[in-house]
């Protein structure tokens, strides 16, 4: 766990606000949900929060300095516990054990913090056990769900916490924090933030991936299959670049940077305003003849659907393959 505070957390100012008003005013929940894409920093926050509710110092929570704080920090508390998917689900098995972990009373703080990773895996075995633990609370207890998509939680669970959204981090705010963190130059760190649609982590993961800094051959590839009309052969190449999720988000993420530089070229802004300068000129400028910028704008919004819509587990390669036959027709 890292040393981070609230003051770290870049543009999620109202929702930071809530909970140290909740600390300083002694009105703690027994449950929240932060919910967000993946790379949002819903863990960061939930690791934050947990540090602050138990630390000793009266007025500057979290301090980072007191007995609690670095016994968190150095993943030494025994009154922080995490619940994450055994496999691909979160299993009644582990729901049961950790009803019975916190029967008792916290070890040594004043409360005990639960942060279930990935709470939109419990299943429903899971969740009716976990229910009960919400409705008839025992001992000191606050319970932190991190998800994707809270939506797939029983009604009931999702009534008995408090739910905060993790927003997307705006441009400028996103280029203060990682150019703290030293990561890139001022190009590399525009380009991460083009690509990362607002979420922090996935833009530090871009920059400290060199090779998603090149764009790969292969998308050089793919563009050309897309303008040569084959459908078979669009098919059997995303087959052959999407071989999970991870995959699917960068080639995603790709697209979205590609088509706003044709946006870029079509409103005759200069070359210096592109992200992907390393993609064939003649690919571009056939781009950019056979592309209207009414298509333009519905590629990307589609684009930036699936982007958010991979949150909630939806099927990414027929998502895409979708998309790439949209672009195809247009």
């Amino acid at each position: 766990m890292t040393s981070m505070d609230f003051n770290d957390i870049a543009g999620q100012e109202v929702l930071i606000q809530s909970l140290k008003n909740a600390i300083s005013g002694n009105m703690v929940a027994n449950a929240y949900i932060f919910n967000g894409p993946g790379g949002s920093g819903k863990r960061t926050l939930a690791e934050i929060f947990a540090r602050a509710v138990n630390c000793k110092d009266p007025d500057n929570k979290p301090c980072n300095l007191c007995s609690s704080c670095k016994k968190t920090i150095a993943g030494a508390n025994p009154d922080i516990i995490y619940i994450k998917p055994s496999g691909n689900s979160i299993k009644i098995d582990q729901i049961r054990r950790l009803i019975g972990d916190i029967s008792v009373k916290p070890y040594e703080s004043n409360c005990r913090v639960i942060i279930v990773q990935d709470g939109d895996k419990l299943t429903s075995e899971s969740q009716d056990a976990f229910l009960k633990t919400l409705e008839e609370p025992e001992g000191n207890n606050i319970f932190i769900l991190l998800t994707e998509n809270y939506n797939t939680l029983l009604p009931t669970i999702i009534s008995r916490c408090q739910v905060h959204n993790i927003l997307r981090v705006n441009r400028e705010d996103a280029k203060s924090v990682l150019s703290g963190l030293g990561l890139g130059n001022d190009e590399e760190i525009e380009f991460a933030i083009a690509k990362s649609d607002g979420i922090i982590g996935r833009a530090i993961e871009i920059l400290k991936d060199k090779d998603f800094r090149r764009n790969p051959k292969e998308y050089e590839e793919l563009l050309k299959v897309i303008l040569e009309g084959g459908r078979e052969e669009l098919f059997s190449f995303s087959e052959k670049i999407i071989e999970n999720k991870d995959d699917g988000i960068k080639l995603l993420l790709f697209l979205l940077s590609f088509f706003r530089d044709i946006l870029v070229i079509k409103d005759d802004k200069g070359s210096e305003y592109m992200i992907n300068k390393d993609i064939s000129l003649n690919i571009i400028e056939r781009y950019d003849k056979k592309l209207r910028e009414e298509s333009l704008f519905e590629i990307i919004d589609l684009i930036k659907q699936i982007i958010r819509s991979a949150d909630f587990n939806v099927n990414m390669k027929n998502s895409i393959d979708s998309l790439l036959l949209r672009v195809l027709e247009v």
